[in-house]
C-alpha cells in the first residue's frame, strides 16, 4: 500500500520536473520595411538533427506561440513568400523563455520570380487591413498616386481632394509604414508618383493604446499605406511646372523628393490663382479634370459657403516632410507646412423657414466675402524602442493661424404671402489670430509575462485666441407693408479666450490563459478654458468706440473634470476575437461668471460606458467585425458663455450654461471577402449613431418687436438662436462596395451603394423640430487597363434623397442628382498627348426651377519633350462651353436653403511640366504596368 503511494508521489514528481524543464517559445513576426505584422508566416522549431518538432502559422497580429518543448538546441525558421528567410540559433533551458521580435527583409529574387510565374492577387484582406496590387491598375507614366487611388473599389476622391474609402474620410496617408505629410493627405497623393508604387493598403487603424494592449476600444481612423517598390527606396524623383493664361491665370510650383532607404527628405511649393490647395500640375496639362467645380445636393449639412470649389482663391502653399530612422531603436518623423490663401466668394442663399401653424418665413440674402487666411502648420513624431520591452512615443503639434475677413451682405426677409417683414444691410470685418499646442506622450512596457503589459498616456493642449470684430448693420421692420422703424447697430467687439487641457490613462493587463485576458485601466482628463468678450458702442460725438456696452460683454471660466476607471476582458482563439468592457465616468462642469455680474454654477454626471466588439476570420478571404461602443462630449466654452452676440442683428446668438454633457452610443458592422480566383472583393459597412441630451440649436423667431435685455431689441422676424439638451437624435448608414476586374476586356468594374437615414433635430419656437432625411447614393466606374498609353474611364453617380419636416407634415422634399464623368487620354506617334474629361451633371428639386443642369468640359492637347518624356508643354482649356455653376440645397430641422455662388470660369493656360526621376545611381524610365 505504502509502496503504490510513493510510486505515484514518484510519479508526479518526474511530471512536475519534466513541466518545469518544458519551457514556451513565442514571438512576433513583422515586415521590416513598414514594421506591419505579418500573417500566415509559416515557423518552425528544428532541432540540431534538422528534424522539425514543432511548426505554426503566425496569427492575424503576426503572433506565434509554442509550448511543452523539451529543454535543448535549436534552430527557429521562419518562411514567408517574397521576403527572406530567417534563421537563428537558440538554446532552451528550464530557467528561460524564449520570445522573439523577427523582422522579415524584402527577397528581390522571390519577388522577380513571383511577378514572371505568378499574377499577384489584385486584393489580399489582412485582418483590418485591405491591401490593393498597384500592377492590377494602370496609369500614363509620370502619372501621380491619386490617379492610381482613385480606381480602387470604394475609392472617392472629390473636387477638393478629400479621399474617402468605402464611405469614411482616409484621415491619414502613410509611405512604407511612416509618417508622410500627416497634415494634408491631399500632399502626399500628389507627391508620390503612380509608378513606384507596390501595393496600396487602407486600414481600419485602432489607436495607439489598443494596438499596444490588444484591447479593442472601438476608436478607428481610415489610414492609407503607400508601399513602394523596392527598387524605388534610393534615389529621387519629383517635378518643376508652370503655366501662365488668359485673364492672368496661372499655375506654378514643384516638388522634390530624395529617399535614401529609411532616410527620406520631401519638399513641396505652389502659387496659383485658379482655386487648387495642393500641387496638382496634371490639371494643367490635362491630365486629370479641373474640378473646382461641381453641382451637389444634401439632404444634411452645415457650413456651405465656400464648399465645392465656390468663389475664387490665390494660393500660396509650401510643405516639407522629414523621416529617418536614427537606429533601430529611435525612429523620427517630422512635418511642416505654410499656407497663404486670399478669396472672394460672392452667393445668393434662399431659405425657408418651417414655422408650423405659422406662415412659413421667406429669406433672401445676397453676400460678398473677401479674406486672407495664413496658417503654419507643425508636427513631429518620436518612437524610440528602449529595449525589448519599453518603448516611448513623444508626438507634440503646433499650429498657428490669422484670418482677416470682410462680409457684405443684404437680406430682405418675407412671408409666403410677399409681405415684407424686415431688410438688412450688413458689413462686417473680423481679425482673428489662434495659437495651438499639443502633444501626446506614452509609455508602454511589456512585463515578465506573455500578455502582462502595462501602458501610460498622457496628452496636453494648450490655446489661445484673440479676435477683433467690427459690426455696422442698417435694418428696416414693415407692419401691413409698410415701414415701421429702422434701427442701427455699429459697435466693435474684442475677444480674448485661452485654454489648457490634460488628459491622462493609465492601463494594466494581465493573461488568464493562452486564450483570456484582463484589462484594468484608470482615466482622468482636466480642461480650463476663459473666454473674455467686450463690446463697445459708436459715440457720434467722439466719433470713436468708447462705451462699454454691458450686456453684449461677458467674463467666463469654465472648468470640467472627470475620472473614469473600468475593466475589459478579451477572449482571442484562432480566428475568433471578442472584447467585452465597462467603464464608470464621474464627471463635473463648473461655470463661473466674472462679469456681468458674479454667477458660479456646477453640474455633476456619472455614466457607464460599455463597450463591445467581436471579430472572426473565417477564411483567409473573408472576415467580419462588429462593434459596440458609448462616449460622453461636454460642451465648448462658446456654447456655454451667457453673452449676447449681434454681429448680425437678425440672427443674434446667446450661450447656455447649463448645458449638459452628450451621451453617445455608437456601432459598426464591417464585412468584407475576396475570391482569390477572380480577384472579385465584396465589403459591406454597417454604422449607427444614436445620442442623448444632444446639444441642439434652439431658435425663436419673433413675431414682433421683442424685448430681450434693456435696450435690445429683437426686431420682427429676427431670430434668437441658444443651445439646449434633446433626446431623439440617430443616424444609420450603410455602405456596400463590389471591386470585379474583367480581363477579357482589360477593364476594372466598381460599383458602390449608399443607404442613410438621419432623424436632426432642434428647437423652433419652444417647440420640438425634426427633418427625416433617407436616401440613396449609387456609383458605378469603369476604368481601363489596355495600356499606359491609352486610359479611359466612365463613371456615374446618382444620389437620391427624401427629406420630411414635421413642421411641414403633409410636404416631402424630393431631390435627385445624377453625374456622368468620362476621362480619357491617347498617347500617340512621338507623345503627341491628348486628354479630355467630361463632366455632365443633372439635378432635380433645386432652386424654384424644376430642373438644373450643367456640362463641364476640359482638354488639353500636348507634345512629350526629350528622350525619355520627361518633359510636356501643353495647351489646356478649362470649363470649354463656359458653363460651369456650383449650386447646393442643405435641408435641416429647420430650414430649407438653396445657394448659388460664384466660381472658377473658363480660361486656357499654356503650361511646361518636367519631371525628375533617378533611382539606384541612375536614370530610369517610367515602370511597366
Amino acid at each position: 500500500m505504502f509502496k503504490g503511494h510513493l510510486l505515484l508521489v514518484l510519479f508526479f514528481l518526474l511530471l512536475s520536473f519534466i513541466a518545469s524543464a518544458q519551457v514556451t517559445v513565442s514571438g512576433i513576426v513583422k515586415d521590416s520595411l513598414t514594421n506591419n505584422p505579418l500573417m500566415g508566416a509559416r515557423v518552425e522549431v528544428i532541432t540540431a538533427a534538422d528534424s522539425v518538432i514543432r511548426s505554426t502559422s503566425s496569427g492575424e497580429g503576426g503572433d506565434f506561440r509554442f509550448t511543452n518543448i523539451p529543454n535543448g538546441p535549436y534552430t527557429l525558421k521562419v518562411n514567408f513568400l517574397g521576403f527572406k528567410i530567417y534563421q537563428q540559433q537558440f538554446v532552451l533551458d528550464q530557467n528561460k523563455t524564449e520570445q522573439f521580435n523577427i523582422l522579415l527583409t524584402l527577397d528581390m529574387t522571390v519577388l522577380t520570380a513571383v511577378d514572371i510565374n505568378a499574377k499577384p492577387p489584385m486584393v489580399v484582406l489582412k485582418g483590418d487591413t485591405t491591401e490593393f496590387d498597384a500592377g492590377a491598375f494602370t496609369t500614363e507614366p509620370y502619372a501621380d498616386a491619386d490617379a492610381l487611388i482613385g480606381q480602387l473599389p470604394g475609392a472617392e476622391i472629390d473636387a477638393e481632394g478629400k479621399l474617402t474609402f468605402q464611405g469614411e474620410e482616409v484621415q491619414r496617408i502613410m509611405v512604407d509604414g511612416k509618417e508622410f505629410f500627416s497634415t494634408d493627405p491631399r500632399i502626399a497623393m500628389k507627391t508620390i508618383p503612380a509608378d513606384i508604387i507596390s501595393k496600396l493598403q487602407v486600414i481600419d487603424e485602432q489607436s495607439e493604446q489598443a494596438k499596444f494592449t490588444g484591447f479593442d476600444d472601438g476608436e478607428r481612423k481610415k489610414v492609407m499605406n503607400i508601399i513602394t517598390k523596392p527598387d524605388r527606396r534610393h534615389g529621387y524623383f519629383g517635378k518643376v511646372a508652370g503655366g501662365y493664361g488668359n485673364s492672368e491665370k496661372y499655375n506654378t510650383g514643384g516638388s522634390y523628393n530624395i529617399f535614401n532607404g529609411d532616410k527620406r527628405v520631401s519638399f513641396n511649393a505652389v502659387s496659383n490663382n485658379v482655386n487648387q490647395q495642393d500641387f496638382s500640375m496634371e490639371n494643367l496639362a490635362g491630365g486629370e479634370t479641373l474640378d473646382q467645380g461641381r453641382n451637389r445636393s444634401r439632404g444634411r449639412g452645415r457650413n456651405n459657403a465656400g464648399a465645392g470649389g465656390s468663389g475664387l482663391r490665390n494660393t500660396n502653399n509650401i510643405a516639407i516632410n522629414y523621416n529617418n530612422e536614427w537606429s533601430d531603436q529611435l525612429d523620427l518623423n517630422a512635418n511642416y507646412s505654410f499656407n497663404k490663401t486670399d478669396s472672394y466668394t460672392e452667393s445668393l442663399v434662399n431659405r425657408e423657414y418651417l414655422i408650423g401653424s405659422r406662415s412659413n418665413q421667406l429669406s433672401v440674402q445676397q453676400q460678398n466675402a473677401s479674406g486672407e487666411n495664413m496658417s503654419h502648420r507643425a508636427s513631429f513624431r518620436l518612437e524610440y524602442e528602449v529595449d525589448t520591452n519599453n518603448s516611448i512615443s513623444f508626438r507634440p503639434n503646433i499650429q498657428y493661424q490669422q484670418s482677416d475677413i470682410l462680409l457684405n451682405s443684404f437680406n430682405r426677409t418675407m412671408l409666403t404671402t410677399q409681405e415684407p417683414v424686415n431688410s438688412s444691410v450688413r458689413d462686417n470685418q473680423n481679425d482673428r489670430n489662434n495659437l495651438n499646442f499639443s502633444g501626446d506622450f506614452t509609455y508602454r512596457r511589456r512585463l515578465n509575462k506573455k500578455g502582462r503589459s502595462l501602458s501610460l498616456s498622457v496628452n496636453g493642449s494648450i490655446n489661445s485666441n484673440k479676435g477683433l470684430a467690427y459690426n455696422l448693420s442698417m435694418n428696416e421692420f414693415y407692419e401691413d407693408f409698410l415701414l415701421d422703424r429702422t434701427d442701427t447697430v455699429n459697435n466693435e467687439n474684442n475677444t480674448y479666450a485661452n485654454g489648457n487641457g490634460l488628459t491622462g490613462r493609465l492601463a494594466y493587463t494581465e493573461p488568464i490563459n493562452d486564450q483570456s485576458r484582463l484589462q484594468v485601466n484608470y482615466s482622468i482628463r482636466n480642461t480650463n478654458n476663459y473666454s473674455n468678450r467686450e463690446t463697445f458702442e459708436f459715440l457720434a460725438e467722439t466719433g470713436q468706440f468708447g462705451e462699454l456696452n454691458e450686456q453684449l460683454s461677458n467674463e467666463f471660466r469654465n472648468d470640467y473634470i472627470y475620472h473614469s476607471g473600468g475593466l475589459g476582458y478579451q477572449y482571442n482563439k484562432e480566428d475568433f476575437r471578442f472584447d467585452l468592457g465597462l467603464d464608470m465616468q464621474r464627471a463635473q462642469l463648473q461655470n463661473h461668471q466674472y462679469f456681468p455680474e458674479e454667477q458660479l454654477n456646477s453640474s455633476r454626471f456619472s455614466s457607464y460606458l460599455p463597450n463591445a466588439s467581436l471579430t472572426y476570420r473565417f477564411s483567409r478571404n473573408k472576415n467580419i467585425r462588429i462593434n459596440y461602443s458609448t462616449a460622453t462630449n461636454a460642451p465648448n466654452i462658446n456654447q456655454l458663455q451667457n453673452v449676447i452676440n449681434n454681429q448680425n442683428s437678425l440672427n443674434i446668438r446667446v450661450g447656455n450654461p447649463d448645458l449638459k454633457q452628450e451621451y453617445g452610443h455608437r456601432f459598426s458592422l464591417r464585412y468584407k471577402t475576396v475570391n482569390r480566383e477572380t480577384n472579385a472583393n465584396f465589403s459591406t459597412n454597417i454604422d449607427a449613431e444614436f445620442s442623448n441630451n444632444r446639444i441642439v440649436n434652439s431658435t425663436w423667431i419673433a413675431d414682433q418687436d421683442t424685448v430681450i435685455g434693456p435696450d435690445l431689441i429683437l426686431g420682427k422676424g429676427g431670430r434668437l438662436t441658444r443651445p439646449e439638451n434633446v433626446d431623439g437624435y440617430y443616424r444609420l448608414r450603410g455602405h456596400v462596395t463590389l471591386g470585379i476586374p474583367i480581363e477579357k476586356l482589360k477593364i476594372n468594374l466598381s460599383l458602390n451603394t449608399g443607404l442613410f437615414h438621419t432623424r436632426d433635430i432642434g428647437m423652433l419656437n419652444n417647440q420640438l423640430s425634426y427633418a427625416n432625411s433617407s436616401g440613396i447614393n449609387q456609383r458605378i466606374a469603369v476604368n481601363s487597363k489596355i495600356s499606359q498609353k491609352i486610359i479611359f474611364s466612365f463613371s456615374y453617380g446618382g444620389n437620391y434623397s427624401v427629406v420630411r419636416n414635421n413642421m411641414n407634415p403633409d410636404l416631402s422634399y424630393n431631390f435627385y442628382n445624377q453625374n456622368l464623368r468620362n476621362d480619357f487620354t491617347f498617347i500617340f506617334m512621338k507623345g503627341i498627348r491628348i486628354s479630355s474629361t467630361f463632366n455632365y451633371n443633372y439635378n432635380t428639386g433645386l432652386t424654384n426651377d424644376d430642373s438644373q443642369r450643367f456640362v463641364l468640359w476640359n482638354a488639353s492637347l500636348g507634345k512629350k519633350l526629350f528622350s525619355r518624356q520627361q518633359g510636356e508643354i501643353a495647351l489646356s482649356a478649362y470649363d470649354i462651353l463656359n458653363t460651369n455653376t456650383n449650386i447646393s440645397r442643405d435641408i435641416s430641422e429647420q430650414f430649407i436653403e438653396d445657394r448659388e455662388s460664384n466660381m472658377l470660369n473658363q480660361y486656357f493656360i499654356v503650361s511646361f511640366t518636367y519631371n525628375l526621376r533617378k533611382f539606384g545611381g541612375r536614370p530610369n524610365q517610367p515602370a511597366r504596368m
